[in-house]
């Protein structure tokens, strides 16, 4: 269902690992998919950022706004990355969520705003 706040996103890459395994006893990262989703994306603020921890403070890194659930650092499980999102050519991971599920049955403001935090290797 589109609501009026899709106007305000843009389409953007989610790059959703499956999950890895060891053979022959060292460790294969699952193959990626990637889908497009519709977010906006903004600045992190001072604020956000102390909220990161210390050693993430000085990656750089924005919110995300979408109604899309997206799967973070904290839900991946031992043998699966957190989703990342392609932005400008760069490539981040999901870090933390803060869901908006104001009511379920008026989906116009519901949505979820994810720190996003650029790749050390790019």
């Amino acid at each position: 269902m589109s609501t009026p706040f899709e106007y305000f996103r843009s389409p953007i890459t989610l790059r959703r690992p499956a999950p890895g395994s060891y053979v022959n006893g060292r460790w294969v990262e699952g193959a990626t998919t990637d889908s497009t989703i519709t977010a906006s994306i903004q600045p992190l603020t001072g604020e956000d950022m102390e909220e990161l921890p210390e050693a993430r403070r000085e990656s750089e890194g924005y919110n995300m706004y979408t109604s899309t659930q997206v799967r973070t650092v904290q839900e991946a499980g031992s043998n699966q990355n957190a989703d990342r999102i392609v932005f400008n050519g760069k490539e981040y991971e999901v870090h933390q969520v803060r869901p908006w599920q104001n009511n379920t049955n008026f989906t116009i403001v519901n949505h979820f705003r994810y720190f996003i935090l650029r790749i050390d290797n790019n």
